[in-house]
């Protein structure tokens, strides 16, 4: 009996608290890592997910983070797109507005699984989650009165003449007329972008697709966000300037 005692207590035996402790720590800055995301979904809150492919936007809400198989679930999209339009691979960028800042990731889409007779998309889980300020560069609105003509060229060398919404010394939100998103990536390149204030005050730089989204009304037109690149500080300097001059006006109003 003594023996047997023996034995069982050997077994019975707790790890040693170390053995315990790395995994819970490790598991423990994994869930504060994506404690945003863990509060999206607890409080059941409407997110906005765009198809980087389609340029669609939708609203959805978090179902599940699987921390383990580093997957999470969004139900149903809706306005509901259409059958078979998306599959594995492709990218949506995921966003939330909250007190002056925003959430913003991207990632792939890994399956869509039916539940309870609707679609669940199980998007693998982002390596970055953390809220930002909206914008590092504050944006002026142009006036309609005057609008500022942009000349593109598209990733595949499409040549585009776009207007310009507002703009800041980062970069500007332009439209172009018609739907071009099936020639847009987020993070592509723009081989050409250039406009003018004035004879002496001309940008020509490359610029970088941030976003961007396909509007039917009133018209037909692709609105895209871009970031200039290899502006040089010439140029950054009167942009500068003139986002200044233009932001005089609007504070003292």
């Amino acid at each position: 009996m003594a023996i047997l005692q023996s034995v069982l207590q050997k077994f019975s035996r707790k790890p040693p608290v170390t053995e315990l402790a790395e995994p819970a720590r490790r598991l423990a800055r994994k869930i504060e890592h994506y404690a945003p995301l863990f509060a999206l979904q607890e409080k059941r809150q409407l997110i906005e997910v765009t198809s980087e492919r389609t340029g669609e936007t939708y609203q959805s809400m978090i179902l599940a983070i699987d921390l383990n198989r580093q997957t999470l679930e969004l139900d149903e999209l809706f306005p509901q797109p259409a059958s078979h339009i998306y599959r594995p691979g492709d990218i949506f960028t995921l966003k939330h507005h909250h007190q002056g800042q925003i959430l913003t990731v991207s990632t792939p889409l890994e399956s869509i699984l039916v539940s309870l007779n609707s679609p669940v998309y199980c998007l693998r889980l982002p390596d970055e989650v953390s809220y930002q300020h909206r914008r590092k560069h504050p944006r002026i609105s142009l006036s309609r009165q005057q609008p500022l003509s942009v000349r593109l060229q598209s990733p595949w060398r499409t040549p585009w003449y776009a207007t310009a919404n507002n703009i800041s010394t980062g970069g500007m939100r332009l439209v172009v007329g018609g739907n071009v998103v099936d020639q847009l990536a987020r993070d592509s390149v723009l081989p050409e972008c250039e406009f003018k204030f004035h004879e002496n005050f001309q940008i020509r730089c490359q610029a970088t697709v941030k976003a961007f989204r396909f509007v039917r009304r009133p018209y037909r037109r692709t609105e895209i966000s871009i970031e200039f690149k290899d502006l040089g500080p010439q140029q950054s300097l009167q942009l500068h300037q003139l986002i200044s001059a233009l932001q005089a006006p609007a504070k003292a109003a």
